[in-house]
């Protein structure tokens, strides 16, 4: 910050800017810590609009804690599909069932219980006790990591748990008793505000304390770590369909990008033809009829090239478990990743394609 402030003056500032610009948003209608813990995981690496509809229907399905933990994975995932990265959703599911069991079904107010509960690490503890209990534990996201960049003119990248560990005592220190409306404001600051790009300076309420901004350079924070390069993944993905025009899908383990989730067949091609790729995945005897479409989709640290055959199999009138006819115009029950919902809805969008091998 500049040498002109203070504490006390950051705050006040940021604290009455928050008071008129805040948006209206559903989990800060609460003070509710299991429904702060459900938006905060919801809104990790996700943006405000996606989440807002989620929320809702998963706290009317699941308005308790214990609701939560008793209810069947399949069904949590399913009311998370295509809300993505769903090690969130069964995170969610396993904390639940921790709480119920060993904090007789209440969110812990505390900071060392409340990191033993699957699936909370240090920004949604700070955020669940300083929103819910209004705790002055920090909550370090991106926003944050942002805001703070540009306050203080940091030179570093934030990519080593030691950096984020100098910032959460940073932004301790500076919490006043408004704890909750305190760390909600700088995170409101940083999503309307200070932008990644093109951030707002003039309309900044906190611009006095900005050495960025004193220095002209806003956007030169935060420093940047090189970016990984994203791994391309060649998947081959078995198109095969019954006489009432349902589709086999296949339930993935416990292992894998779509674990737990209900794919088209598929596998990864592995520089094999694809007929030999898609026999050696499978437990039953196919044979390719041809390549329908390769649709591509982006994930966090992989680009998948999803080549989709539409195949002949003989398939027993009863399916083994781990396996299901779907009708693509009627899923209530299976819960797909976004990359075969593409999938599926490249088949609605072209019904003419699938004829070719009808």
């Amino acid at each position: 910050m500049t040498p002109e402030s203070s504490p006390e003056s950051f705050a006040r500032d940021l604290l009455a800017w928050f008071a008129n610009a805040q948006r209206e948003m559903p989990w800060r209608e609460s003070k509710d810590p299991y429904r702060i813990w459900i938006s905060e995981i919801m809104l990790q690496q996700t943006q405000v609009n996606t989440v807002r509809p989620y929320y809702l229907r998963f706290l009317k399905a699941f308005p308790t804690v214990t609701d939560l933990a008793e209810a069947p994975l399949e069904r949590v995932l399913k009311l998370w599909e295509g809300l993505g990265y769903y090690s969130r959703a069964r995170n969610l599911h396993k904390g639940a069932a921790y709480v119920v069991e060993h904090f007789k079904a209440k969110v812990p107010a505390n900071p060392t219980e409340i990191r033993k509960i699957p699936g909370i690490g240090p920004y949604s503890a700070g955020a669940i006790l300083s929103i819910a209990f209004d705790l002055p534990e920090p909550a370090v996201d991106g926003n944050v990591i942002r805001v703070f960049s540009r306050l203080d003119a940091i030179a570093t990248p934030f990519d080593t748990p030691a950096s984020r560990t100098r910032l959460e005592t940073r932004v301790r220190a500076l919490i006043p008793q408004a704890a909750g409306d305190f760390n909600q404001a700088l995170m409101e600051l940083g999503a309307l505000i200070c932008t990644p790009r093109k951030p707002d300076c003039q309309d900044c309420p906190v611009k006095v304390h900005c050495q960025a901004y004193a220095n002209g350079n806003p956007e030169s924070y935060p420093v940047k770590v090189k970016k990984t390069k994203a791994k391309t993944v060649q998947m081959v993905v078995a198109l095969i369909h019954n006489s009432a025009g349902q589709i086999l899908m296949q339930k993935q383990g416990d292992d894998g990008i779509f674990k737990q989730l209900w794919c088209l067949p598929w596998t990864e091609l592995n520089d094999r033809e694809a007929e030999l790729a898609l026999q050696s995945a499978l437990p039953f005897k196919i044979h390719v009829q041809g390549h329908l479409a390769t649709i591509p989709q982006t994930l966090t640290h992989r680009q998948l090239e999803m080549a989709v055959h539409v195949c002949q199999s003989e398939i027993p009138d009863s399916l083994p478990p781990g396996w299901a006819w779907l009708d693509p115009n009627n899923n209530p029950d299976l819960a797909i990743p976004v990359a075969h919902q593409k999938i599926l809805a490249y088949l609605k969008a072209h019904p003419l394609l699938m004829q070719m091998y009808v």
